[in-house]
């Protein structure tokens, strides 16, 4: 690797604040695919307790977005459910608090979620509908 390189996802990494900080940067990308940002309070506070924020987005916001990603494109919509539902099971429960090794782990894995975007199929970062390829 090239200094400068993008650091690629470590899809095998699954330490809470690892899979947290992609859990959020995926909702993220999927709120921009429905014209839809989540509220910088949310994200800021997901970082240090993420069991106060992640499971709230899910059943409002990000659920929002996945209905309005259904209306046009329902195997899209499909795949993003089980892309997250993937990165849920990764954790035996949502952490009340990150430490500050966790912290950092969860903007590790949101950076490298961000970078690398969402799996073909589920969203494209340059995409305004979900991709049915």
């Amino acid at each position: 690797m090239r200094s400068g390189d993008p650091v690629p996802l470590d899809d095998t990494r699954d330490t809470p604040g690892y899979v947290c900080g992609r859990i959020i940067a995926a909702y993220e990308l999927i709120a921009a695919q429905a014209g839809q940002q989540l509220p910088p309070a949310d994200l800021d506070l997901s970082a240090t307790h993420p069991i106060y924020t992640i499971p709230r987005l899910r059943a409002g916001q990000v659920r929002q977005a996945i209905a309005h990603t259904r209306r046009q494109n329902p195997r899209g919509a499909a795949r993003t459910e089980e892309y997250i539902a993937d990165l849920v099971a990764k954790l035996d429960r949502f952490p009340e608090r990150l430490d500050m090794k966790q912290r950092a782990e969860y903007v590790l894995g949101h950076a490298h979620q961000k970078v690398v975007g969402l799996p073909k199929g589920v969203a494209s970062r340059s995409q305004t509908c979900w991709s049915t390829s």
